[in-house]
């Protein structure tokens, strides 16, 4: 009994006397939720086809596009931080060859595709709901903007002709594709 008590008295340590490391308290100035932040992304994203595009069938997962990018947060508060972001993306929507179909032509081919490329770039807010999370991004809010520019824009087709021959077609610079775009966005983030 006697070394039970000893050895239970010998376990504590006088927390008192210790002097605590000011770094410990301070908030780091890099990280998810340090003053600045800096991550890159990648993402793929692909269409899915539905009553409203009968017009203009894509075919599910054949259309699909990459997307890289790079975004800086700054935090202002707890609460409220604001970034920017620039990110390039591709995308290829390629077409079922149906009799419905009417965009981009009415012709039935034997593949048929649009591809774009844009370089983009975005401002946005971020809106954090837990402001006691430590250095991690936390469950947020995103709202902002984007502009982007589509240097490429073309329609291709090909085509099995006579004699197992194959024609092939390409329209750059479409002028249906607007070179410029902007708009607004949200995102949500639950980590």
């Amino acid at each position: 009994m006697f070394l039970l008590i000893v050895s239970a008295a010998m376990a504590q340590y006088p927390v008192l006397d210790e002097t605590v490391n000011p770094y410990d308290t301070l908030r780091p100035e890099t990280g998810p939720n340090g003053k600045r932040f800096f991550n890159s992304f990648v993402g793929w994203h692909f269409a899915i086809p539905y009553e409203a595009t009968d017009a203009a069938p894509v075919k599910p997962f054949s259309s699909s596009g990459l997307r890289v990018g790079w975004m800086w947060k700054h935090r202002i508060s707890n609460f409220l931080s604001v970034g920017y972001l620039l990110d390039f993306n591709t995308y290829s929507f390629v077409y079922s060859q149906t009799d419905a179909k009417t965009f981009p032509d009415s012709l039935i081919h034997q593949s048929q595709s649009i591809g774009l490329t844009t370089l983009g770039t975005g401002l946005y807010l971020r809106f954090n709901f837990d402001t006691r999370r430590g250095n991690y991004i936390g469950h947020y809010l995103d709202a902002g903007a984007y502009a982007d520019w589509i240097p490429g824009r073309s329609h291709a087709w090909r085509d099995k002709i006579d004699f197992d021959e194959i024609q092939r077609g390409r329209i750059s610079r479409l002028h249906y594709v607007e070179q410029y775009q902007s708009g607004l966005y949200a995102a949500i983030g639950l980590n």
